[in-house]
């Protein structure tokens, strides 16, 4: 009988340790939120900055709400198949709200079919979906700046360089009254980059300046692409070129590693996209005329936010302006020598 109740009071004991593990396990769930981030690429410094300030983010608001997150960053590697399967594991580790640097902009749907059947929030960021695939479902979002704004900007600089005679004199070195330029793009297919690319062209063209394309490459966003692709260009045109359009900061300084190696008489007009730090120095140094400040740090701020709230299915802050309940856009700000410093403050890379 004695061992009979002994085992019968073991058995309550385990019973009870069971219910209190499994509530525990519960309450610590409850305390608990998980974002996956999966970027297109590891190797490009702006979005690295973005994915940063999400993760810093959400990693304050967690603190301030007594709660634990568990933020995991994945790297695509350029392949939109890669991406599907890391939004497919942050699916099947019940992750909460997934945000999304898609590597292919027209390629969404396999991501938002998985979401919305698994009932997970996404916050696609910095490559604008096609608007249709966004419509798709309620709880799909996208976090980005008007990439017109970024032409219109880089155009303004150009012109403003251009409308004081002495400068115009300077930058026209030829004196034939036209602008000879290269305009180095970003990425074939990327939206920012192909409206970037007409935008800018035609703010100067508009305000009556005469252009004279003498190349057009893609750089993919990379500095030594750049260098290469300009180099080439010089062949063909080793003194002739007046301006440089970098439809980014780090096709920017990748022209000018190009122009100073290849030892030209007299530097072009440069401008870029995003406050890169060597270039905002370089602003101040004369090299570059200036560029266009994508402000990354308020876009991972807002991201984090935006999926921290989602995650718990609460809503998003006021604060925070949705368009059409859909899309956030942070503005850009040209970048000149009269404010760079300004700039230098906050430079993150």
């Amino acid at each position: 009988m004695k061992k009979r109740a002994l085992s019968f009071l073991l058995i309550i004991i385990t019973l009870a340790a069971s219910v209190s593990a499994c509530g525990k396990k519960k309450i610590d769930e409850d305390k608990r939120i998980k974002v996956g981030i999966t970027m297109y690429d590891e190797f490009d410094p702006f979005t690295n900055t973005i994915a940063s300030k999400i993760q810093e983010k959400l990693y304050e608001l967690g603190n301030e709400a007594g709660l634990d997150v568990i933020c995991d960053v994945t790297y695509s590697n350029k392949s939109q198949m890669v991406q599907n399967d890391q939004v497919q594991d942050f699916i099947h580790k019940d992750y909460d709200a997934i945000c999304v640097n898609l590597v292919d902009r027209t390629d969404a749907m396999q991501i938002i079919d998985m979401a919305k059947n698994a009932n997970v929030p996404v916050v696609f960021f910095n490559r604008e979906l096609v608007k249709e695939d966004l419509e798709r479902w309620d709880k799909l979002y996208y976090v980005g700046a008007r990439p017109q704004q970024s032409g219109e900007l880089q155009g303004a600089l150009v012109v403003n360089a251009l409308s004081d005679a002495k400068r115009f004199e300077q930058i026209d070195f030829n004196s034939d009254g036209k602008i000879q330029y290269v305009m180095l793009e970003g990425e074939a297919g990327h939206q920012d980059a192909l409206i970037r690319t007409k935008v800018s062209v035609e703010e100067i063209e508009k305000a009556g300046y005469e252009l004279d394309k003498l190349g057009d490459e893609i750089a993919n966003w990379s500095r030594e692409q750049a260098e290469t692709k300009m180099t080439s260009i010089l062949a063909g045109y080793p003194w002739q070129i007046e301006l440089v359009i970098a439809n980014d900061d780090n096709i920017a300084l990748g022209a000018l590693d190009a122009l100073e190696n290849y030892g030209v008489p007299m530097l072009p007009l440069i401008v870029g996209v995003n406050g890169n730090k060597e270039v905002m120095e370089l602003i101040k140094e004369g090299k570059i005329e200036g560029t266009v400040y994508n402000d990354g740090i308020t876009k991972g701020e807002t991201i984090g936010t935006m999926a921290f709230y989602l995650g718990q299915n609460k809503r998003i802050p006021s604060d925070i302006e949705i368009l059409n309940n859909k899309y956030v856009y942070v503005s850009y700000e040209m970048i000149n020598r009269d404010n760079v410093d300004s700039f230098l403050e906050k430079a993150t890379y």
